[in-house]
This record gives C-alpha cells, sequence and structure tokens, in this order.
C-alpha cells in the first residue's frame, strides 16, 4: 500500500522509459533511410530520442524530479517539431519529405501517448 506522501503513479517513469524505448526501435530504422541532404535532421532527431531515454532514466532515479520532467517535456515537443519538419513537404522543396504520411501518423502516435503518460506523471508530482 502507498503512504498518502507518495506519488499516486510510481509506474510512470517505468511506462516513460518502455514507450520512448517502442519510438527508438521504430525510428532508428527509419533515420537510417534519410537521404544525405537531410543527415542532419536525422541527427538531430536521433539526439533528440537518445537525450529523451537518458532524461526518463534520470527521472526513474532522482528525488526530484519536477526540474527533469521539465525538461523531458521540452524535449518532447522538440521531437514533435523536428519529426513534423521531417515529414514537411513544403521544406523538402523539389525532393520528396525524408518521412512517409503514414511514417509520420505512427511516429506522432508515439509521441502523443508519450505526452499524455508524461503529462499524468506531472499532475501527479503535483498533488
Amino acid at each position: 500500500m502507498q503512504s498518502p506522501k507518495e506519488p499516486k503513479s510510481n509506474y510512470e517513469p517505468f511506462k516513460l522509459k518502455e514507450k520512448i524505448g517502442e519510438m527508438i526501435r521504430y525510428g532508428r530504422p527509419l533515420l537510417q533511410k534519410f537521404p544525405r541532404r537531410d543527415r542532419d535532421l536525422a541527427d538531430d532527431i536521433k539526439s533528440c530520442m537518445n537525450k529523451m531515454y537518458h532524461l526518463v532514466v534520470e527521472i526513474e532515479k532522482k528525488y526530484y524530479r519536477k526540474t527533469t520532467t521539465q525538461e523531458l517535456d521540452i524535449e518532447l515537443e522538440w521531437m514533435r517539431l523536428l519529426v513534423r519538419l521531417a515529414a514537411d513537404k513544403d521544406a523538402s522543396g523539389k525532393f520528396a519529405p525524408p518521412l512517409s504520411e503514414h511514417q509520420y501518423e505512427v511516429w506522432s502516435r508515439y509521441t502523443s501517448e508519450i505526452g499524455r503518460i508524461l503529462g499524468r506523471y506531472i499532475q501527479s508530482l503535483d498533488k
């Protein structure tokens, strides 16, 4: 049984880590297929995913988690913007974007689900 002072959902960081791991497993093969002209974008996305994974491990291990969850929230928003940019037809100019519409939708579902889990966890820390 949980004491009243503990956050309601102690399992959230583990679920976050699991979902971020799933997103990385989905995204890495896609990033390897990015054309050379978009290699910098692929590197930014890969770096962002790795930082998110690092932050969720930090959240799991730290006593004071509020600032780290805020950093993860910022990194998640950055990930959303990068993925949106990778699927943007206008940003690619005369070339096809590195991510197809379907790949963008799947990746967006991952980021949305991670955002929902993170939001619930942040609410549990505020209580």
